[in-house]
């Protein structure tokens, strides 16, 4: 078995073409009527997917759309020079979505300041767990949490201490 310093790393265009390989592979032997775009930026590889399957990709709240994330970031996040993340995209998902999970933490957050009881978000992917505790952070009175393993991992909003 080899270890992270018997990796061939990759600088971002390497890394980029590798992952464009990769997905090439993935979305023909999935069938899957998709394009995508990669493009090395700051500290990220982004990803842009789109095509005539984007439905499947972004149903049952964009499953696909993280599996693939997941998968890059599994297979190419060690080979990176210089620790780089992948973000996969369709159609400006994420933006939407995080706007969308702002507001739920803004009104969560409410309800925990008013009830002083605590607020148990539905079960979320990391990055967008993510989004819940960095939109609430600078909340004095509440604190957030992340509880639970796995696909079950949620967030939930408590009074602060």
């Amino acid at each position: 078995m080899s270890t992270d310093s018997e990796l061939l790393k990759l600088g971002p265009d390497e890394l980029t073409q590798e992952v464009s390989r990769f997905l090439e592979k993935l979305l023909s032997q999935a069938g899957l009527d998709l394009t995508f775009h990669c493009a090395a930026q700051e500290n990220t590889i982004n990803i842009q997917i789109d095509g005539e399957d984007v439905g499947l990709v972004l149903s049952k709240n964009a499953r696909a759309l993280y599996a693939i994330n997941h998968l890059l970031n599994q297979a190419f996040y060690r080979r990176s020079s210089d620790g780089r993340a992948f973000v996969v995209d369709c159609r400006e998902y994420r933006k939407g979505r995080e706007l969308e999970l702002e507001l739920i933490a803004q009104k969560a957050a409410e309800s925990v300041k008013q009830s002083g009881k605590p607020f148990s978000l539905q079960p979320l992917p990391a990055s967008e767990r993510r989004v819940i505790h960095l939109a609430l952070a600078e909340e004095p009175s509440i604190r957030t949490e992340s509880e639970g393993t796995g696909l079950h991992r949620r967030v939930v909003i408590l009074p602060a201490e």
